[in-house]
């Protein structure tokens, strides 16, 4: 009987390179919370491919595997789909040997304990087995040359370091520079990861990479902390929490084990340095030892405010030391450093970003006050602050990029969310390409590495300093103007929309001269949700590119937050010019940008005067999610877009910011960002009926 054929470009080097039968994917250390989660990922995105997934482990705890994917994945799917997963998956007790012998591996995911005995002898076994298969660890600390340097094949080896939570999360940080994996073999995984919609950041193969640097760099300094000053843990999270955005106690009792591996990578990193800063403190010993041992946690204790400012120093003193080596030792990209931070860890802003905000000077004197202030041994070396420096490669890049291509200049983002620094570096490469000659106009697109799609609107966390206060929040509105607006004012600037673009994000598009979207783009203006309204042109530029049959359209939503595909707008007028598929987005955009620089009159109409425009309150109350919105939150947008229509764009600029102000200022604005920013719907004090 023939075997069936794997037709996917992507999948086949691995999973069938020769005809026969399909090959497997295999997960070794299916019990564990790494080995069981990426279990369920994997065999839900192989699952149409008709490729065979096993669960490998040592445990009789594997046989239970079945029903845990079936528990969880019926979280998110129905029970047909959990059904037709779980039909590809097979769990084996044992070691390789007990695998079938009549299945071939095409791929194994080792996601066994991070001792080198076992992940060596495992590894030869399968080398043994399947002298083809792709053998790539999780490993979190040891890295490819420790784990491969000696085993036959190596050049299909590596490491896949993933990021909690497992089942769900798609980003792996892979080390390359300096890595035992083949130049066409990283290809060929690269592809197949691209194909399941997996998120790839390149990093160096040196112990412990870069994010867990940062993640158990915190976790040591919390530590000592705690130690130090006496604060409980749940005090010492919430300094961070105020600081960074994420609960370093809370985060290692939610994952068993967490304090172990923390613990390892420290000491990994003393080998290449020999300094106390990574200098393990006896009460940190029993929670690495034991790796049930939770740390004592009461929700809701507050850090003292005569302690912050030293919760302060020590902490973004330690990341920023951790952060300096990396950039001195080339373990990773600046802006790959960032975004693992803010993307694997939940910072809220990484450590470079942190540093571009507040200034080399002050980010290299809290290193010094913190190395002082902890008798760190070997500073200069653990702690290189010429890093901080302009001459150094990526700073004010970090969101955001640009580059030239024919004479089309492209500005490329990085992250999907609008914050202050975000449209500072917009702003200062779009000054540099408008300033450059041989540009005759420009693209804004995601870079495709970082974001992959146009945006999500505003950071929220931006909005929390400034709810409540109309004046500040104005002062918000109008910084972040005065950085966008200017899109439209020299050269042709052309928005590459492709998958959401939400919110603010859709407020730059239509601040740009035109846009062009790739098939199945989604627009959408969720601001009522988050109990706002649009701030930085949503409530009239729209309608100023479209033809009036559109208007409709446009206000239901903006009164509803509801979506629609870019399709639908096709025939609205100027609000799209163009609809291609997203293969052609790049060079389609160019071309667009190119004809709208030689030919002005290819430029979308922008009506500049006021039209007598009506809002039909007649529209849905309730959000996508059947969210009741906001009463009062409504008659302000509905005044605010009514009023805007009816003059001109200059005075329609002044009353929207000040109408948005208002609405940061208002109870409803507090309801629904706290309330976006925890994952909750919000429940606004005057819902619509």
């Amino acid at each position: 009987m023939n075997s069936p054929r794997l037709e996917d470009p992507a999948l086949r080097p691995i999973f069938q390179p020769a005809d026969g039968p399909v090959r497997a994917f295999v997960v070794a250390g299916a019990c564990g919370n790494v080995g069981f989660g990426k279990l369920g990922q994997f065999a839900r995105l192989l699952a149409p491919y008709g490729i065979p997934v096993v669960g490998l482990d040592p445990s009789d705890a594997v046989k239970e595997v079945p029903d845990r994917l079936a528990k969880a994945l019926g979280k998110r799917f129905s029970p047909e789909e959990v059904e037709a997963i779980l039909s590809h998956v097979t769990v084996v007790q044992g070691s390789v040997d007990d695998l079938p012998a009549d299945l071939p591996v095409g791929f194994v995911f080792e996601a066994i304990p991070e001792r080198l005995d076992i992940k060596h002898g495992f590894y030869r076994a399968i080398r043994q087995r399947d002298p083809e298969a792709y053998i790539f660890s999780a490993t979190s600390g040891f890295p490819s040359t420790t784990l491969f340097a000696d085993l036959p094949g190596n050049e299909r080896c590596g490491v896949m370091h993933p990021f909690f939570p497992h089942l769900t999360n798609k980003l792996f940080e892979v080390p390359t520079k300096g890595a035992v994996t083949g130049p066409e073999e990283l290809s060929t995984v690269r592809r197949m990861l691209a194909r399941l919609g997996m998120h790839v950041i390149e990093v160096r193969d040196v112990p412990a990479f870069a994010a867990d640097r940062i993640f158990c760099g915190m976790m040591l300094e919390a530590v000592r902390i705690h130690a130090d000053l006496g604060l409980t843990p749940a005090q010492v999270d919430d300094a961070c929490k105020k600081l960074l955005g994420t609960s370093p106690f809370f985060v290692h009792n939610l994952i068993p084990g967490a304090n172990y591996l923390s613990a390892h990578c420290m000491e990994l990193l003393r080998g290449e340095v020999d300094s106390n800063l990574y200098a393990i403190p006896d009460v940190w010993k029993p929670y690495i030892e034991d790796p049930h041992k939770q740390w004592p946690y009461e929700k809701g204790e507050k850090c003292p405010p005569d302690a912050f400012g030293t919760v302060r120093t020590r902490m973004l003193g330690m990341l920023f030391a951790l952060t300096a080596y990396m950039i001195e030792h080339d373990v990773a990209a600046l802006d790959a450093i960032n975004f693992l931070a803010e993307n694997a860890l939940a910072f809220r802003a990484g450590p470079p970003a942190l540093v571009e905000s507040m200034g080399f000077e002050e980010a290299r004197g809290i290193v010094r006050r913190f190395l002082e202030m902890q008798g760190i041994e070997r500073g200069q070396e653990v702690a290189p602050l010429a890093a901080f420096s302009e001459d150094r490669g990526g700073w004010g890049s970090i969101y955001v990029a640009r580059s030239v291509h024919d004479g089309i200049g492209l500005l490329s983002l990085k992250k999907t969310t609008i914050n202050d620094l975000v449209l500072a570096e917009l702003d200062a490469h779009r000054r540099a390409l408008e300033s450059d000659d041989t540009v005759e106009a420009m693209v804004l697109a995601p870079d495709g590495t970082y974001a992959r799609e146009f945006g999500h609107g505003a950071d929220l966390g931006a909005f929390v300093p400034v709810l409540g206060n109309a004046e500040a929040a104005l002062d918000l509105i109008q910084r972040w103007k005065a950085k966008i607006l200017p899109l439209r004012s020299g050269k042709p600037v052309v928005a590459a929309l492709v998958g959401r673009v939400l919110g603010g994000s859709l407020e730059l598009a239509l601040s740009c001269h035109a846009r062009i979207a790739a098939r199945g783009t989604r627009l959408a203006f969720p601001e009522t949700t988050v109990g706002v309204i649009p701030g930085l042109g949503g409530c009239h530029h729209a309608h100023r590119f479209c033809n009036e049959d559109a208007y409709a359209h446009i206000d239901h939503m903006l009164l509803t937050g509801h979506g629609v595909m870019v399709e639908v707008t096709a025939d609205w007028g100027g609000l799209v010019s163009e609809i291609v598929d997203v293969r052609d987005l790049p060079k389609a955009s160019m071309d667009l940008a190119r004809r709208l620089a030689r030919d002005p009159n290819a430029r979308p109409a922008f009506r500049e005067g006021p039209t007598d425009h009506r809002v039909d309150r007649d529209v849905p109350t309730r959000n996508e999610a059947g969210t009741p919105l906001d009463a009062d939150l409504r008659d302000l947008l509905v005044e605010t877009i009514e009023a805007c229509n009816r003059t001109t764009w200059a005075e329609a600029s002044a009353i929207e910011e000040r109408n948005a102000a208002k609405s940061l200022a208002a109870p409803a604005a507090a309801v629904g960002v706290k309330a976006m920013l925890r994952g909750k719907p919000p429940q606004f004090p005057r819902p619509l009926p």
